[in-house]
Order: structure tokens, then C-alpha cells, then sequence
């Protein structure tokens, strides 16, 4: 069977329509005949049973409704403490004239990169000449006095005005750190268990015997050629993007959509996921319990602007 143009059984399943191309919407079938999904892109992968635990914050839209909810809070208690005109989004000391650059945290999702087209251009890593660059508070920057108030003694990560905010955001959830934690946590063990599993050993030994095929070097999985060192990222996080890193890039997405690897890779993470959730869904109902507070009192704080 060629390794090219139609998907390759791996657990007993078989695929019609499988099209070539960088396109993923209606380019190939939906599923295999066992219900395995396939997955050309992040956005094909199906919600897993734990997804729906995580507490809403990862969200970049939730997360920028609660930094606006504790900015609120944090400069009416400033103001509280005579310091009238303290913006909403300040500068801390020091910060006016220094130059900020953003660290760019380089990983990957469980089964590497998806993107054929950035693949072939970039390999690892992105266009060079796009620059990363940390946000900027609007507001001025504080004083020195402003910033005593702000963080309080700092003996206490809910000292000060900016304690008290977070307190305030906070109140009713039972566990915080569990809330900020637990799910991820308990969803890493999985992914890990799931690299363990043999049916996606299978599928690893599958995809790495294509990428091999294509002439490049035998990987453990996707995301060990993501990090492979030869790339030799800079300060910046990004590759050297060389004929070799490109590649293999394009062949780790090729063989991943010729062997379906983020399909079965799902299926096994569903199956081991929803045992997790059998053996502790009573501490994943508390957190969900606690995000929801959190997320109440974000929403009352903002219905008061």
C-alpha cells in the first residue's frame, strides 16, 4: 500500500476520500470506520471528556476579562488610599524606559506541528522577521510611593492593593491552587500514560518508519523531532530552519496524516481520560465548582464599570 495519498491502517480502520493538499476543511473523511477520527489540523482534534473541566482562564478571552476585573479593583483600592489619579493599567517602576522583549516558550501539542505550509518555510520554527514583543501597560508608570501601596509588605502574595484584589476575585473558591492546577496536572499523567499505550507505540513506530522512508532521521515521536537540537534554537526560541530541518517537518505532517497519528492518538487519550475521570470526578467537579465562583465574581466586579 503506498505511504502516500490514502491513510494507513493502524488499528483496523479504514478511510475513504483521503485528498492530498495543505487544505484540511473537506479534504479528506471525517472518520475511520471505527469512529477514530482524523486529524489534519488542532482544530479537527474533538473535545476529550477532561477538556471540559479546565478551568475557563485558559481561555485568552476569560483570562483578559479577569486581568480587567483585578486592574478595576486593585485602582479603587489605590484611590482608596489617596492616590486619586493611579491609572487603571500602570507601569511598574522602572519599566518606562526599559526595553521589553517577550520570551517565546517554544512546545507543541501532543503529537507536534500541523501546518504543511509553515512546515516547508519555516521547519520548527516561524519567519524571522516577525518580531515578538511583550505588551505595554497603557498607564503611567508608578511612583515609588504607588508601588509600596501596590504590593503591601511583600511578605504575602495577598499583601496590598493588589492582594486585595485578588482576594476579592477570588472569594468562595474552596481550593485555589487545586483550581489553577488539578486539571492540568491530572491531563499531563494522561498524555503521559498515553505515550506509554501500545496502540499509540504502534502508531509512533508507524509514523517514524514514514518519516525514515522519506530519508530523515528516526524520531520516538513527533514531538521528540520538534525538539530535536540539531534545529539549534536561539536566545529567541527559533531554529536555524536549514534544508535538513525542512524536511522533516514536512515529512512529520505528511506521515502523521498518512498514518492518521493525532486520530489515534485522540482515541487513546479519550479511553485513558474518561477512567481518570471514573477515578477522581468528584475533585474535577470541585474545580469546575471553583472556576465558576471565580468566574462569577469576575463578572460582578466588571457589571460595576
Amino acid at each position: 500500500m503506498s505511504r502516500r495519498g490514502v491513510v494507513c491502517v493502524v488499528v483496523g480502520a479504514v478511510v475513504f476520500g483521503f485528498a492530498g493538499g495543505d487544505g484540511v476543511a473537506g479534504g479528506h473523511a471525517k472518520a475511520w470506520a471505527d469512529g477514530t477520527p482524523v486529524v489534519w489540523s488542532e482544530d479537527e482534534m474533538p473535545e476529550l471528556p477532561l477538556d471540559r473541566y479546565e478551568f475557563g482562564a485558559t481561555d485568552q478571552k476569560t483570562y483578559d476579562r479577569m486581568g480587567s476585573a483585578t486592574q478595576l479593583l486593585t485602582q479603587r483600592c489605590m484611590v482608596r488610599h489617596g492616590f486619586a489619579d493611579f491609572p487603571r493599567d500602570p507601569k511598574f517602576p522602572g519599566m518606562a524606559t526599559a526595553y521589553t522583549s517577550a520570551m517565546v516558550a517554544v512546545s507543541t501539542g501532543p503529537v507536534g506541528p500541523w501546518d504543511l505550509g509553515k512546515a516547508s518555510r519555516w521547519g520548527y520554527g516561524w519567519d524571522p522577521a516577525k518580531k515578538f514583543r511583550a505588551p505595554e501597560p497603557a498607564g503611567r508608570e508608578m511612583t515609588t510611593e504607588e508601588s509600596a501601596v501596590y504590593y503591601g509588605d511583600r511578605q504575602s502574595e495577598r499583601s496590598g492593593c493588589s492582594g486585595e484584589a485578588y482576594t476579592r476575585i477570588e472569594r468562595g473558591v474552596r481550593d485555589r491552587e487545586r483550581m489553577w492546577t488539578y486539571v492540568s496536572r491530572r491531563t499531563e499523567a494522561v498524555r503521559k500514560q498515553a505515550d506509554r499505550d501500545p496502540t499509540m507505540r504502534r502508531a509512533y513506530k508507524a509514523w517514524a518508519d514514514c518519516v525514515v522512508d522519506k530519508g530523515f532521521k528516526r524520531y520516538a515521536d513527533p514531538v521528540q523531532a520538534f525538539g530535536d537540537k540539531a534545529w539549534r534554537r536561539g536566545q529567541d526560541g527559533n531554529t536555524t530552519r536549514g534544508k535538513r530541518e525542512l524536511g522533516t517537518a514536512v515529512a512529520d505532517i505528511a506521515c502523521k496524516r498518512a498514518h492518521n497519528t493525532g486520530g489515534v492518538w485522540w482515541t487513546v487519550a479519550r479511553r485513558l481520560q474518561r477512567h481518570e475521570l471514573a477515578l477522581h470526578r468528584a475533585e474535577f467537579e470541585a474545580v469546575r465548582t471553583d472556576g465558576d465562583r471565580l468566574l462569577a465574581n469576575v463578572r460582578a466586579v466588571l457589571e460595576t464599570t
